[in-house]
């Protein structure tokens, strides 16, 4: 479930789609910095805001608390492997939609530097970013969803290349790339 949210969250700030271009959940609000979230409200964007590179555990420490808020406004933790409330949330969007909304001032928010809306040099960094894991080795290219840049994101090349893209090393290749394309120079 974790890795999940890691998951949204990274394609939230890589325009929006996954790595197998399944479209991201629109709907899912953030967290706070400890795992007992507060009030809504009482969230400032600094403890839910990534940082550019966020790590694995930068991620998962903020859905973390973003999913401890659904939990305690009543979204259960579905059982298994996958499960979690997010899973609970999808299956009955419904009904747990009002605890999601109680969490909107949580969600977590993507590094600015990956929102085309807040980089104009938003495209050519992802095409720096896209010819850095391609020198790494990483088969990889440019989808793009939409007729903006809000539906560009880099991913595997093909099915058979994503678990090199996913694997521990092949995150650490991304993670650095994206570092060095999207800093300002």
């Amino acid at each position: 479930m974790v890795g999940l949210g890691a998951l949204l969250l990274s394609l939230q700030a890589c325009g929006g789609q996954s790595k197998e271009s399944e479209p991201q959940v629109a709907a899912i609000p953030g967290a706070t910095t400890s795992a007992s979230a507060g009030p809504a409200g009482s969230s400032s964007g600094a403890d839910r805001q990534l940082p550019l590179g966020a790590t694995r555990q930068e991620i998962d420490r903020v859905y973390d608390a973003y999913y401890a808020c659904w939990v305690q406004h009543g979204v259960p933790s579905a059982p298994g492997e996958n499960g979690g409330p997010l899973l609970s949330y999808k299956m009955d969007q419904a009904k747990y939609q009002p605890a999601v909304d109680a969490c909107a001032d949580k969600e977590p928010l993507g590094a600015p530097e990956l929102d085309p809306q807040q980089n104009p040099n938003f495209a050519d960094d992802l095409r720096e970013q896209l010819r850095c894991v391609q020198s790494h080795g990483l088969s990889m290219e440019i989808r793009q969803a939409g007729t903006d840049n809000a539906g560009l994101w880099v991913a595997p090349e093909t099915k058979a290349n994503l678990e090199k893209a996913n694997s521990a090393a092949g995150r650490e290749i991304q993670r650095q790339c994206e570092i060095s394309a999207f800093t300002q120079k």
